[in-house]
């Protein structure tokens, strides 16, 4: 694993776990306990989550572990 890719990638990754997992932005800024604007950004790619969101993510979702891992072996 290359971790430059894996940061440059980072916002495309999350968005799409976010898209597959939440049904809106609102829904996500709810669960996170972060701002509605942040949650768009996170939403559309523009940023990614800090460490304790992502902490957060995989500690209350099973499937998240899997879901990233699926996703980094179709972008290889």
């Amino acid at each position: 694993m290359d971790p430059y890719a894996l940061k440059a990638g980072a916002a495309d990754l999350w968005s799409a776990y976010f898209r597959n997992s939440f049904s809106s932005p609102r829904e996500v800024a709810l669960f996170c306990d972060v701002s509605f604007q942040t949650a768009l950004n996170w939403w559309g790619a523009v940023t990614a989550p800090a460490s304790h969101t992502a902490l957060l993510i995989m500690l209350t979702d099973p499937g998240a572990p899997a879901f990233f891992q699926d996703q980094l072996r179709r972008a290889a």
